[in-house]
């Protein structure tokens, strides 16, 4: 069954941001549902510091331990202070840590203290970016070569028009690219050239599969049946990519 590496609570994708403890029973429940629905064995809540609290996700994947997961999201600096809540989240039970692009400048050394930390940590690392900058794409290369040993996620594939610029990145064994969001409007756009050129040099291999948010399930099954994807490659995307990842 599916692994969702990447979702987010709320009754629609645009409210995540304004998801409150008081609804986090409710908003667990209808995911956990929407799951059952379209055969989601498993799904990460992926915070974004400071819009979305790690702590509410926690709580949410407390109530639900069998179906959901939690990954954690903390800003580089203070580093000191970076540090101590992502030990603390792993000591909690956090299985990634998750960086948002407008939250550091990618040459802040910090940014690369704090990707060490969760390489020790065993964490896997999500650089959530909604089109990704040069110095995202530098900062990525940089922590791929220096931390062999990790596992590194870019969210969104880097954005629809940010996606054909991570295409001198794909082969890197510890480098994935979640699909949310992008693949759906890839697919049928223009940009789709930059997708099946990699899929012929088996690059298609490297991406995970990804929510964002349960409403998109339909949507996103939709544009992985277009891509024609044989069983082996549907597998790696649906879910062995996951697990990997998730040292699961």
């Amino acid at each position: 069954m599916t692994i969702d590496i990447h979702t987010h609570l709320g009754p629609d994708r645009m409210s995540a941001r304004h998801v409150q403890r008081a609804d986090v029973t409710e908003h667990a429940s209808t995911l956990v549902e929407k799951m059952d629905e379209f055969g989601i064995k498993k799904a990460v809540l992926t915070p974004v510091a400071p819009y979305i609290p790690t702590e509410i996700y926690m709580e949410a994947a407390n109530i639900h331990p069998d179906r959901l997961l939690a990954a954690c999201s903390v800003m580089p600096r203070p580093i000191s202070v970076a540090r101590e809540q992502l030990e603390s989240y792993a000591d909690q039970g956090a299985v990634a840590l998750v960086l948002e692009e407008s939250m550091f400048y990618p040459e802040d050394p910090a940014v690369t203290t704090i990707v060490h930390v969760a390489v020790k940590k065993g964490l896997p690392v999500f650089f959530h970016s909604a089109n990704i900058s040069n110095g995202m794409l530098k900062l990525i290369d940089r922590v791929t070569e220096t931390f062999p040993e990790g596992r590194f996620v870019l969210l969104h594939m880097g954005g629809l028009f940010g996606f054909p610029r991570t295409t001198s990145l794909i082969g890197r064994e510890n480098l994935w690219l979640e699909i949310s969001s992008t693949i759906i409007k890839l697919v049928e756009s223009p940009l789709r050239v930059f997708l099946d050129a990699v899929a012929q040099d088996r690059g298609v291999r490297r991406l995970v599969f990804g929510s964002e948010h349960h409403t998109d399930y339909p949507h996103l099954l939709a544009a992985l049946n277009m891509m024609s994807l044989n069983v082996e490659t549907s597998r790696a995307i649906m879910h062995e990519n996951a697990e990997r990842i998730l040292g699961v």
